[in-house]
């Protein structure tokens, strides 16, 4: 697979790693905490992998972060996150985040 590729396939994760994370943090359902955990490594797990395909550039982060935000938007609109009170202003700090743990 070639980088772009890859690049994609890193950004839909670090946006599903996210939504995650959101839904640990606003879940109304607390039950549901240890699933949406392991979840999280299992996406860190995944993501892990691919970045040890290539060597990553500051523009390659900056077109990984674009297409996460925009990968974790569309998960935001998913039925599951119907109940989920999350202030969408925060989305752009937490990909950042996320990307600051991945790329560390």
């Amino acid at each position: 697979m070639g980088k772009n590729a890859i690049i994609k396939i890193i950004a839909d994760k670090i946006g599903g790693l996210t939504a995650h994370k959101i839904l640990v943090k606003y879940t109304n359902k607390p039950e549901s905490i240890p699933h949406m955990m392991s979840e999280i490594e299992n996406y860190r797990g995944i993501i892990l992998d691919y970045l040890t395909e290539f060597n990553w550039n500051t523009n390659d982060k900056k077109v990984i972060k674009e297409k996460a935000l925009q990968c974790l938007k569309n998960e935001l609109k998913r039925p599951h996150f119907n109940d989920v009170r999350f202030p969408i202003e925060e989305a752009d700090k937490l990909i950042g985040e996320t990307l600051d743990e991945i790329f560390e």
